[in-house]
C-alpha cells in the first residue's frame, strides 16, 4: 500500500523548485512545499491536498531514467532561454571523486618532519609534564588557540612564522 505515486509533472515541478531556489535535497524541498502556498500552486497541489513526502520524491526520482530527467531540463532551459530569461554559455561540472585527507592526525611539519601528535606531546612538556597521557594530549589541543596553525618560534631571530 504506502502513499501514493508521484505524478511526473508534480515531480519535475518539485525538482525545479529546489533548483531555482537553490534546495540541494529532497528532504528541503519537501518542506518549502509543504510551506508555500504559491508553490503548491506552481506545483498543482490543492491546499487541502497532502505534498509529497522526501522518499516519495527520492523514489520517484530512482524510477525515472536520467536521460529522461536530461531531456526535461534542457526543454526547461530553452524556455527560459527563448523567453531571454536566462543566458550563459555551456557550463561543464566536474564530479571527479577525492579523498581527502586533512585529518590533524595526518599532518607533518614542513621543517621538522614531526607529526602533530609529536607537536602536541612536546608542547605539554614544555609546561612541565614529563609523560602526559593521550587524554592530557586531547585536553591541551582543546583548550588552545588556533589549533589549525601551528606557530613556529625561531629562537635565533625572535621571529614568529606560521605554518
Amino acid at each position: 500500500m504506502g502513499r501514493p505515486g508521484l505524478a511526473p509533472g508534480i515531480y519535475f515541478r518539485s525538482l525545479l523548485i529546489g533548483y531555482f531556489e537553490g534546495i540541494d535535497s529532497e528532504r528541503g524541498i519537501a518542506w518549502r512545499l509543504a510551506d508555500s502556498l504559491a508553490l503548491r500552486q506552481f506545483v498543482r497541489i490543492g491546499i487541502t491536498e497532502q505534498t509529497p513526502d522526501h522518499s516519495t520524491i527520492s523514489r520517484t526520482r530512482r524510477l525515472i531514467d536520467l536521460e529522461t530527467h536530461r531531456t526535461v531540463f534542457s526543454w526547461v532551459q530553452g524556455l527560459l532561454a527563448d523567453r531571454g530569461l536566462i543566458q550563459g554559455k555551456r557550463v561543464g561540472v566536474d564530479a571527479t571523486t577525492l579523498e581527502a585527507s586533512a585529518a590533524m592526525r595526518s599532518i607533518v611539519r614542513r621543517d621538522t618532519g614531526e607529526s602533530y601528535e609529536e607537536f602536541l606531546t612536546g608542547l605539554v612538556r614544555a609546561s612541565g609534564m614529563a609523560t602526559p597521557t593521550r587524554e592530557q594530549l586531547a585536553r591541551l589541543d582543546r583548550k588552545r588557540k588556533k589549533r589549525t596553525s601551528i606557530v613556529l618560534e625561531r629562537q635565533t631571530i625572535g621571529e614568529r612564522s606560521i605554518l
